[in-house]
């Protein structure tokens, strides 16, 4: 039986908000404003690095710049992954999984480039059979062909398909996908719990492997 869980990037997997934080005020610093906090950053994580960069700069008193994104982008680039880290639990749930033979992929509004350093860079990317990413095709999550494409690269069967993620345009694209969704509590959600749809909601890695293993099980 294929057993197939997906997950979002950031915000589930990796609390990358230091990182995106650094490289958005390093920005700001080249452009002459002060900086913004780690809380306004992670409010404009979840829609892709081009959105955050236009609510940086929005909320700076700055033009949207094409030039301003590129550079942000090389920022990042350079840097992608010192500052902020795999959340407790992380690396070893997924090895578990990866041992009982769940097949593993990544669906992020994130782009690709971006994406493969992250992964690259915590050291999980050999982990996972499928990355969609936020340019890999025109649709962006909470549209849900990002995801059914990512399943159905994984050569998953529907019903034994779970996706994992953190906000509440996760838990509207697995909705509209008709997966069952994993919230992640700890993550960069704005909407309360009870707002969005889910079939489990975890706090704790190390758990989630046993929630998996039951609702695949159902």
């Amino acid at each position: 039986m294929t057993k197939t869980a997906i997950f979002d990037l950031d915000g589930t997997l990796v609390d990358s908000a230091p990182d995106l934080h650094a490289a958005a005020n390093q920005l700001l610093l080249e452009l002459g404003r002060p900086g913004l906090s780690l809380t306004t950053i992670t409010g404009f994580i979840g829609h892709g690095i081009p959105n955050l960069v236009n609510q940086v700069l929005l909320a700076s008193g700055l033009s949207k710049e094409q030039t301003h994104l590129a550079r942000y982008m090389e920022i990042y680039a350079g840097d992608p992954v010192s500052h902020g880290r795999l959340y407790p639990g992380v690396r070893a749930a997924l090895e578990q999984l990866d041992d009982a033979n769940w097949r593993l992929g990544i669906c992020t509004n994130k782009a690709g480039a971006m994406t493969d350093l992250v992964l690259t860079g915590h050291r999980i990317d050999h982990l996972f059979g499928a990355v969609v990413s936020g340019d890999s095709m025109p649709q962006k999550k909470p549209d849900p062909s990002p995801l059914l494409t990512c399943a159905q690269a994984l050569g998953a069967k529907n019903q034994q398909t779970f996706y994992v993620g953190d906000s509440e345009t996760d838990a509207m694209t697995a909705h509209n996908a008709k997966l069952p969704f994993l919230l992640y509590s700890e993550g960069y959600r704005s909407a309360q719990i009870d707002e969005m749809v889910h079939a489990k909601v975890f706090s704790d890695w190390t758990k989630l492997p046993d929630y998996l293993e039951t609702l695949a099980g159902q």
